[in-house]
């Protein structure tokens, strides 16, 4: 049974480990233990928690992704595995080496994916999706034309009333697509490491300032999961400014929400390993076809 725990620490506490179990002590309550091998993903949002080396270390070992938070509890970082694969050195050279055709190709299909997902949760939602569901499969290689930005304008003026993707407007639903973007962020990296890739060699992001381009390659088909629960969140009169536990927890569960791959429904975070997986495959036989990339249900 594979790992599927999401854990949101809140309170000044201590995290340790013993006997393969995480011992969670908050301040003046009583302890909490709970199997390593459950845990995927960690939120650290208390900045007056302590965490011992021990601990740590088995999270690298367990393939668990441990995200810190800033001042705002926003994510801001993450500790993932570090080169576990047997054929990380392999795996790494084919890499670096890819050609220019392929990661063009490569984005061309994430970009048509990310295109059809949004059109998708738009019908969800009960909204005109035409104008964006016209785009889908028109995408070129590279994304020459930037559909990508056309259909996202169309998309989020169909998705929500009187709303841009604006970093510096305070929006309730934009802090919240924001931390939810983060956590499958960190979730997608977790997978890429554990495959033998690095992060950092993306296909179509390549800024030497981040760390994680190709995890922000492989996040934009998985996007529209973190837009469905925002807009359910605002459906429900749950979003404010100071974003609540509630919905931070319903933003970590997105990583647990299902998603169609390979004529099955499985969990996003399962959708980042067989993404990962594939991504692998493509290189070493230079075929976008190998590829495999999820469906909104």
């Amino acid at each position: 049974m594979s790992a599927w725990r999401t854990i949101l620490v809140t309170k000044p506490c201590k995290l340790s480990m013993k006997d393969k179990q995480l011992i969670y002590e908050p301040k003046d309550e009583e302890k909490i233990t709970v199997p390593l091998e459950d845990i995927t993903v960690i939120v650290l949002e208390n900045n007056q928690s302590s965490i011992t080396t021990a601990f740590l270390s088995e999270c690298a070992e367990k393939n668990i992704a441990l995200f810190t938070c800033d001042n705002y509890h926003m994510p801001n970082g993450c500790f993932a595995p570090f080169h576990q694969h047997s054929r990380f050195s392999q795996i790494s050279h084919i890499q670096r080496d890819m050609k220019l055709p392929l990661k063009k190709q490569i984005w061309q299909q994430i970009i048509n994916q990310k295109i059809s997902n949004q059109a998708q949760l738009l019908e969800y939602f009960e909204k005109d999706n035409f104008q964006v569901k016209v785009l889908v499969d028109k995408v070129k290689s590279g994304d020459s034309e930037n559909l990508e930005a056309l259909a996202a304008r169309k998309y989020w003026g169909l998705l929500f009333d009187d709303f841009t993707r604006d970093q510096k407007k305070v929006d309730p639903r934009n802090i919240a697509l924001n931390y939810g973007y983060a956590i499958v962020r960190g979730a997608i990296a977790r997978s890429l490491v554990s495959y033998g890739l690095l992060p950092t060699f993306g296909v179509f992001h390549n800024s030497d300032l981040n760390a994680y381009n190709l995890a922000d390659d492989m996040i934009e088909p998985l996007r529209p999961m973190v837009d469905m629960v925002v807009k359910k969140l605002e459906i429900e009169d749950e979003l404010d400014v100071h974003m609540g536990v509630g919905v931070k927890s319903a933003l970590l569960n997105v990583l647990v929400m299902q998603m169609r791959l390979n004529d099955e429904n499985i969990t996003v975070l399962n959708v980042c390993d067989i993404m990962a997986h594939s991504f692998v495959k493509s290189m070493k036989l230079n075929d976008v076809g190998s590829l495999k990339l999820p469906l909104v249900l």
